[in-house]
């Protein structure tokens, strides 16, 4: 093996081993478990429930979303009093009302405490405007519909 295929077998391995290091490190530099990681810290939109009672700010990862499969966050609390709501079913439906179609993937939704719901498997597969038809039960039973543009 010549120097120069040595090096073209390094910088095929170096361009594969990059990302796989760069995610260990943001993984071991420990992100807590708050609204920080790819989220960002300011919703990335919020709205308040059908009956008016609850706000849901909506953080997603990427932020600002792009089309393709995204994590979602609800930080869920009364508007009333600004509390935090714990004990809610949730259920996801990814909505694109321009062509009046969801999508074939079922997002999964799990509670993270302190009102925070995550969103896992939101598969927005082409680029425009989407909703999150959103139904919560539990405590309350209320829906609300966030909506934003993916990139």
């Amino acid at each position: 093996m010549t120097s120069r295929d040595l090096l073209k077998v390094t910088v095929r391995v170096s361009r594969r081993l990059i990302p796989v290091l760069a995610s260990t490190v943001v993984a071991a530099c420990g992100a807590s478990a708050g609204l920080e990681q790819g989220f960002g810290s300011t919703p990335l939109v919020t709205v308040t429930s059908a009956s008016g009672a609850l706000r849901l700010a909506v953080f997603t990862d990427p932020q600002a979303p792009t089309n393709g499969n995204v994590a979602v966050r609800y930080l869920i609390t009364e508007v009333s009093s600004s509390q935090p709501i714990e004990g809610l079913s949730i259920s996801v439906v990814p909505w694109m009302p321009a062509m009046g179609h969801g999508t074939s993937v079922a997002p999964s939704v799990e509670a993270a405490g302190a009102g925070v719901y995550e969103v896992k498997n939101v598969y927005l597969f082409m680029p425009g405007e989407w909703q999150l038809r959103t139904a919560l039960s539990g405590g309350v039973n209320d829906s609300a519909v966030p909506s934003f543009t993916v990139h």
